[in-house]
């Protein structure tokens, strides 16, 4: 569920802005598949499934580097006593850098496998918020809400319409445009960007995390 606190706000909208820019990339240099969206793999691994061993391998092993990273960084944030979400990006952010080293040195199955971690990773970095726990890096569910908020308003049931999904969805998009644009002139330097946008995540998340530390 979209966050309230402005903070924690930006900091949601931001991370699905980097699962866009990094989703986009990933599509370009593998030809349709994706880093962050694990249904359109999962489809891609039942049209591929016929085709032999050879075709699964790619969209069967993003799925499993995904769900590692999932499962990573719930381990990672349940048992942080403090800063879980500082943790989690820091761990992101080393990843990031990782898979933008190995794009840049040539390995695209590098850059793939350590983003696919990664985004896996981030979608626990609102884990210990019972209002936030959904997914953060695919947006089929915020669509979901979407569709239902337009039901509400045009039934007049006001009291239904949970708001912010849309705010979600468009920087997802706008995460992927940029992806796309930038990687027009030179397919490292999204790469690049993602780091530098993983890292001012990063920060703001040290920084609210600091904060609620002092009130507390």
């Amino acid at each position: 569920m979209p966050q309230n606190r402005p903070p924690l706000r930006t900091l949601q909208l931001g991370l699905s802005g980097l699962a866009g820019l990094l989703d986009a990339t990933g599509f370009l240099i593998a030809n349709g598949y994706f880093v962050s969206f694990m249904s359109g793999n999962t489809t891609q691994l039942g049209v591929n499934a016929l085709d032999g061993i050879g075709s699964v391998l790619l969209p069967a092993g993003l799925i499993a580097c995904f769900l590692g990273g999932v499962t990573t960084g719930a381990a990672v944030g349940w048992t942080s006593e403090k800063r879980p979400r500082t943790i989690l990006l820091a761990i992101s952010l080393v990843l990031v850098s990782v898979a933008a080293a190995a794009y840049a040195l040539g390995s695209t199955l590098g850059f793939l496998i350590t983003t696919a971690f990664a985004m896996g990773l981030v979608n626990n970095v609102f884990l210990r918020d019972d209002r936030s726990s959904a997914g953060v890096t695919y947006m089929t569910g915020a669509l979901v809400r979407i569709g239902q908020n337009f039901a509400a308003h045009m039934m007049g049931q006001r009291d239904r319409i949970k708001p912010g999904y849309g705010a979600l969805w468009l920087c997802l998009l706008a995460g992927a445009v940029l992806g796309t644009w930038l990687h027009t002139f030179d397919g490292a330097i999204g790469p690049i960007v993602a780091v530098s946008a993983n890292a001012l995540l990063l920060a703001l998340a040290w920084r609210t995390e600091a904060s609620d530390d002092v009130q507390g």
